[in-house]
């Protein structure tokens, strides 16, 4: 306050304004600000970094290449073979003429596991190296949980120190 003490001057006449609109009118005066100034920051914005539909070059994909059976080694014969499909659709502009069917086919081997050798029993790990089959992994004939102290799957192991 300065002066004698009255309330007079323009942020006074403005505070009775904004007093004398009531809630719904301070609302809605809040409210109209913030739209007029996202409006003037959307315009900003979008003058700054117009965004096009349309991009400038077409998106380029790699396809893969066709493998034909012909082209593949013969599978073992022991193995049963794993035929797996894919089929691509591959769309470089919106007409439907430019739209490829690509299919790859590939023989996946099912990779063999020896079981272990029910008659193969170590009591311990001196009796593994005395053999010559330390250290003995997890499916190795012989292995047993009793021998692995640390649980990694490796049994047997040889003593590395400190």
């Amino acid at each position: 306050m300065s002066g004698n003490g009255t309330r007079r001057g323009p942020l006074w006449r403005l505070r009775r304004k904004w007093a004398s609109l009531g809630l719904p009118g301070r609302i809605l005066a809040i409210v109209l600000g913030l739209f007029a100034t996202m409006t003037l920051l959307g315009g900003i914005l979008s003058a700054v970094n117009p965004a096009d539909d349309t991009p400038d070059s077409p998106a380029v994909t790699s396809t893969p290449a066709a493998v034909s059976p012909a082209s593949l080694p013969p599978p073992p014969v022991e193995t049963p073979t794993v035929t797996a499909t894919a089929t691509a659709t591959v769309i470089a502009t919106p007409s439907p003429a430019s739209t490829r069917t690509v299919t790859k086919t590939a023989e996946v081997p099912e990779p063999t596991t020896t079981a272990p050798d029910p008659d193969v029993y170590y009591e311990n790990c001196d009796e593994a190296r005395a053999a010559g089959d330390a250290p003995l992994h997890r499916g190795d004939p012989g292995y047993a949980p009793h021998l692995d102290r640390d649980g990694d799957g490796v049994a047997c192991e040889p003593y590395a120190g400190p």
